[in-house]
């Protein structure tokens, strides 16, 4: 796994785009040029946040933040789990007292509608969830019992300002500038 820096990150990409290394024999002044690293940048930033949503989880860092969830329990046996800002997309979560961990995480608009009443959700046996943008609802909590959390995989962005990806993301042709 690749943990480049934003300064490491530019040098890649200028070497991709052909632009480094940079001729030192020569000089030339302007004053009427564009600011390249920021016009890269925003490149790069969109590419990332791309490959975050997009990339399979395996190339990409995964983190437990299981510690870092609010877990609310509802009447109707959901919990709504709020995401860590830093969390892209979930990968793997599992409650407590689940047989099997949760690795589909399907939009409210395309989840079954069977998780909605509590006599047709899975229980402990088939465990669901949808993810909400900032949070999931898991399906359903062990009866009798407060829901704690014993898997929550995401994939995420790094906290430390780094691009973190497998080499075999590098693109072979960077969009052009």
């Amino acid at each position: 796994m690749l943990d480049l820096t934003p300064t490491q990150m530019l040098d890649l990409w200028k070497q991709l785009l052909h632009l480094q290394p940079v001729r030192r024999n020569c000089s030339v002044e302007r004053d009427d040029g564009i600011d390249l690293d920021s016009l890269l940048l925003i490149h790069i930033n969109r590419w990332y946040a791309h490959l975050l949503l997009t990339a399979p989880p395996s190339l990409l860092p995964v983190e437990d933040v299981a510690q870092q969830v609010t877990l609310q329990a509802e009447s109707s046996g959901a919990v709504i789990a709020s995401l860590p800002a830093h969390c892209i997309r979930p990968v793997e979560w599992r409650l407590d007292g689940w047989l099997r961990s949760v690795t589909h995480f399907p939009a409210p608009d395309e989840a079954p509608a069977r998780h909605h009443n509590v006599w047709t959700q899975g229980g402990c046996h088939q465990p669901a969830a949808e993810h909400h943008g900032d949070h999931l609802v898991l399906y359903s909590a062990p009866t009798g019992s407060t829901p704690t959390l014993a898997t929550a995989r995401c994939v995420v962005r790094p906290t430390n300002g780094h691009y973190q990806f497998d080499q075999s993301l590098i693109p072979e042709n960077p969009p052009e500038i």
